[in-house]
Protein backbone atom coordinates (compact mmCIF):
# COMPACT_ATOMS: atom_id res chain seq x y z
CA UNK A 1 0.00 0.00 0.00
CA UNK A 2 2.95 2.42 -0.82
CA UNK A 3 1.50 5.93 -1.14
CA UNK A 4 3.40 9.08 -2.91
CA UNK A 5 3.66 12.41 -1.52
CA UNK A 6 0.60 13.94 -3.48
CA UNK A 7 -1.47 10.97 -2.20
CA UNK A 8 -0.22 10.33 1.38
CA UNK A 9 -2.11 7.00 3.36
CA UNK A 10 -5.14 8.26 4.89
CA UNK A 11 -4.74 6.78 8.46
CA UNK A 12 -7.96 7.28 11.70
CA UNK A 13 -7.34 6.99 15.02
CA UNK A 14 -10.13 4.97 17.30
CA UNK A 15 -9.02 5.87 21.13
CA UNK A 16 -10.76 6.51 24.08
CA UNK A 17 -7.71 8.84 25.56
CA UNK A 18 -7.53 12.56 23.46
CA UNK A 19 -4.39 13.21 24.46
CA UNK A 20 -2.76 10.02 23.14
CA UNK A 21 -5.14 10.42 19.45
CA UNK A 22 -3.88 14.02 19.28
CA UNK A 23 0.27 13.29 20.04
CA UNK A 24 -0.39 10.23 17.18
CA UNK A 25 -2.09 12.39 14.74
CA UNK A 26 0.33 15.25 15.38
CA UNK A 27 3.42 12.47 14.78
CA UNK A 28 1.31 11.03 11.52
CA UNK A 29 0.98 14.68 9.78
CA UNK A 30 5.02 15.32 10.59
CA UNK A 31 5.38 12.16 8.42
CA UNK A 32 4.90 14.03 5.31
CA UNK A 33 3.78 10.78 3.68
CA UNK A 34 0.57 9.88 6.04
CA UNK A 35 -2.06 12.37 7.19
CA UNK A 36 -4.83 11.68 9.88
CA UNK A 37 -8.46 12.05 8.13
CA UNK A 38 -10.39 11.79 11.43
CA UNK A 39 -10.45 11.05 14.94
CA UNK A 40 -13.11 8.23 16.90
CA UNK A 41 -13.23 7.79 20.74
CA UNK A 42 -15.60 4.93 20.33
CA UNK A 43 -16.39 1.97 18.00
CA UNK A 44 -19.80 3.77 16.51
CA UNK A 45 -17.57 7.12 15.49
CA UNK A 46 -15.12 4.97 13.73
CA UNK A 47 -17.57 3.22 11.60
CA UNK A 48 -18.92 6.63 10.80
CA UNK A 49 -15.00 7.47 9.83
CA UNK A 50 -14.61 4.77 7.57
CA UNK A 51 -17.62 5.37 5.93
CA UNK A 52 -17.15 8.85 5.08
CA UNK A 53 -13.44 8.52 3.86
CA UNK A 54 -12.34 5.05 3.76
CA UNK A 55 -9.46 5.84 5.26
CA UNK A 56 -6.44 3.11 4.13
CA UNK A 57 -5.28 2.46 8.10
CA UNK A 58 -7.34 2.55 11.14
CA UNK A 59 -5.14 2.86 14.14
CA UNK A 60 -7.31 0.71 16.90
CA UNK A 61 -7.03 0.46 21.06
CA UNK A 62 -8.32 -2.60 21.35
CA UNK A 63 -9.58 -2.32 25.17
CA UNK A 64 -12.64 -0.08 23.10
CA UNK A 65 -14.15 -2.89 21.54
CA UNK A 66 -12.26 -5.75 21.46
CA UNK A 67 -11.12 -8.00 17.99
CA UNK A 68 -14.98 -7.39 17.32
CA UNK A 69 -14.11 -3.67 16.87
CA UNK A 70 -11.46 -5.02 13.60
CA UNK A 71 -14.14 -7.37 12.48
CA UNK A 72 -16.74 -4.30 12.16
CA UNK A 73 -14.71 -1.91 10.71
CA UNK A 74 -13.20 -4.31 8.13
CA UNK A 75 -17.14 -5.19 7.28
CA UNK A 76 -17.25 -1.60 6.38
CA UNK A 77 -14.02 -1.35 4.02
CA UNK A 78 -12.70 -4.66 3.96
CA UNK A 79 -9.25 -3.00 1.95
CA UNK A 80 -8.11 -1.19 4.96
CA UNK A 81 -5.34 -2.05 7.21
CA UNK A 82 -6.33 -2.02 11.10
CA UNK A 83 -3.21 -1.63 13.71
CA UNK A 84 -4.59 -2.58 16.90
CA UNK A 85 -2.58 -1.09 19.88
CA UNK A 86 -3.02 -2.56 23.45
CA UNK A 87 -2.37 -1.47 26.96
CA UNK A 88 -2.12 -4.81 28.37
CA UNK A 89 1.24 -6.96 28.12
CA UNK A 90 1.17 -9.42 25.18
CA UNK A 91 0.06 -12.60 25.76
CA UNK A 92 -0.75 -15.77 23.40
CA UNK A 93 -4.91 -15.48 23.62
CA UNK A 94 -4.81 -11.46 22.79
CA UNK A 95 -2.38 -12.08 19.85
CA UNK A 96 -4.12 -15.15 18.37
CA UNK A 97 -7.45 -13.24 19.15
CA UNK A 98 -6.22 -10.25 17.27
CA UNK A 99 -4.08 -12.49 14.36
CA UNK A 100 -7.60 -13.72 13.45
CA UNK A 101 -9.70 -10.98 13.32
CA UNK A 102 -8.22 -9.35 9.91
CA UNK A 103 -5.79 -7.10 11.42
CA UNK A 104 -2.65 -5.82 10.03
CA UNK A 105 -0.40 -5.33 13.15
CA UNK A 106 -0.48 -5.32 17.01
CA UNK A 107 1.31 -3.01 18.95
CA UNK A 108 1.37 -2.56 22.94
CA UNK A 109 0.53 1.43 23.48
CA UNK A 110 3.49 1.59 25.75
CA UNK A 111 5.43 1.57 21.62
CA UNK A 112 6.91 4.87 21.11
CA UNK A 113 5.16 7.15 18.91
CA UNK A 114 7.49 6.87 16.25
CA UNK A 115 7.68 2.97 16.57
CA UNK A 116 3.89 3.39 15.74
CA UNK A 117 3.49 5.74 12.72
CA UNK A 118 6.96 4.04 10.96
CA UNK A 119 4.83 0.71 11.59
CA UNK A 120 1.89 1.92 9.18
CA UNK A 121 3.70 2.13 5.50
CA UNK A 122 5.06 -1.70 6.47
CA UNK A 123 1.56 -2.66 7.23
CA UNK A 124 -0.16 -4.78 4.33
CA UNK A 125 0.33 -8.26 2.26
CA UNK A 126 0.20 -11.62 4.54
CA UNK A 127 2.54 -10.45 6.99
CA UNK A 128 1.49 -9.61 10.53
CA UNK A 129 3.08 -6.46 12.25
CA UNK A 130 4.09 -6.77 15.73
CA UNK A 131 6.02 -5.75 18.74
CA UNK A 132 9.71 -7.47 18.72
CA UNK A 133 10.53 -6.74 21.96
CA UNK A 134 7.06 -7.30 23.64
CA UNK A 135 6.76 -10.96 21.43
CA UNK A 136 9.92 -12.15 22.90
CA UNK A 137 8.79 -11.24 26.34
CA UNK A 138 5.91 -13.15 25.73
CA UNK A 139 7.97 -16.42 24.16
CA UNK A 140 10.39 -16.23 27.13
CA UNK A 141 7.14 -15.63 29.69
CA UNK A 142 5.60 -18.89 27.81
CA UNK A 143 8.73 -21.10 27.53
CA UNK A 144 7.79 -21.79 23.74
CA UNK A 145 10.51 -21.10 21.58
CA UNK A 146 13.02 -20.21 23.75
CA UNK A 147 13.70 -24.30 24.57
CA UNK A 148 12.53 -25.38 21.69
CA UNK A 149 15.96 -26.41 19.22
CA UNK A 150 15.58 -27.86 15.81
CA UNK A 151 17.70 -30.93 15.15
CA UNK A 152 19.15 -29.59 11.93
CA UNK A 153 22.00 -27.16 12.60
CA UNK A 154 22.85 -25.74 9.49
CA UNK A 155 23.59 -22.53 8.89
CA UNK A 156 22.04 -19.99 7.96
CA UNK A 157 22.20 -19.25 3.68
CA UNK A 158 22.81 -15.98 2.49
CA UNK A 159 19.69 -16.25 1.14
CA UNK A 160 17.52 -16.81 3.68
CA UNK A 161 19.59 -14.40 6.51
CA UNK A 162 18.19 -11.50 3.67
CA UNK A 163 14.61 -13.03 3.84
CA UNK A 164 14.86 -13.21 7.89
CA UNK A 165 16.13 -9.37 7.95
CA UNK A 166 13.41 -8.05 5.69
CA UNK A 167 10.54 -10.00 7.58
CA UNK A 168 11.47 -8.20 10.51
CA UNK A 169 11.20 -5.28 9.50
CA UNK A 170 7.80 -6.27 8.12
CA UNK A 171 8.03 -6.09 4.85
CA UNK A 172 5.55 -9.04 2.77
CA UNK A 173 6.83 -11.91 1.21
CA UNK A 174 5.69 -10.72 -2.44
CA UNK A 175 7.74 -7.42 -1.79
CA UNK A 176 10.76 -9.37 -0.40
CA UNK A 177 11.07 -11.52 -3.64
CA UNK A 178 11.02 -8.28 -6.08
CA UNK A 179 13.50 -6.65 -3.84
CA UNK A 180 15.72 -10.01 -3.93
CA UNK A 181 15.48 -10.57 -7.41
CA UNK A 182 13.69 -13.88 -7.10
CA UNK A 183 10.20 -15.35 -7.49
CA UNK A 184 7.39 -15.81 -4.39
CA UNK A 185 7.70 -19.59 -4.85
CA UNK A 186 11.63 -19.40 -4.02
CA UNK A 187 11.06 -17.10 -1.51
CA UNK A 188 8.78 -19.32 0.28
CA UNK A 189 11.33 -21.77 0.04
CA UNK A 190 13.67 -19.72 2.26
CA UNK A 191 10.97 -19.47 4.47
CA UNK A 192 10.49 -23.14 5.16
CA UNK A 193 13.92 -23.88 5.15
CA UNK A 194 14.02 -21.10 8.28
CA UNK A 195 11.10 -22.87 9.83
CA UNK A 196 13.16 -26.38 9.71
CA UNK A 197 16.16 -24.74 10.34
CA UNK A 198 15.08 -23.19 13.78
CA UNK A 199 11.96 -25.70 14.47
CA UNK A 200 9.71 -23.26 14.48
CA UNK A 201 6.12 -23.67 12.84
CA UNK A 202 4.87 -19.66 12.18
CA UNK A 203 6.43 -15.85 11.55
CA UNK A 204 5.37 -15.03 14.91
CA UNK A 205 7.87 -18.08 16.14
CA UNK A 206 10.31 -17.48 13.65
CA UNK A 207 11.27 -13.67 14.56
CA UNK A 208 11.23 -14.65 18.41
CA UNK A 209 13.49 -17.24 17.86
CA UNK A 210 16.25 -15.80 15.64
CA UNK A 211 16.27 -12.44 17.93
CA UNK A 212 16.85 -15.14 20.94
CA UNK A 213 19.40 -16.71 18.66
CA UNK A 214 21.14 -13.14 17.88
CA UNK A 215 20.31 -13.86 14.22
CA UNK A 216 18.78 -10.61 14.11
CA UNK A 217 20.42 -7.17 14.38
CA UNK A 218 19.57 -5.99 18.03
CA UNK A 219 19.50 -2.20 17.01
CA UNK A 220 16.98 -3.00 14.04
Amino acid sequence: MTQTSTNPTRVIIVDGHPVFAEALAIAIEATGELTCVGTADDIDAATGLVEAYQPDVAVLDVQLSGSEGVRLLLERHPRMRVLVLTGLPLNPALVHEVANSGAAGLLPKSTSLGVVVGTIPALGGHTFAVDRQGLIDLFERSGAPAVRRSSDSSPLTGRERDILSLLAVGVDLQAAAGRLGITVNTARGYVKNLYRKLGVHNQLELLAVARERGLLDPTG
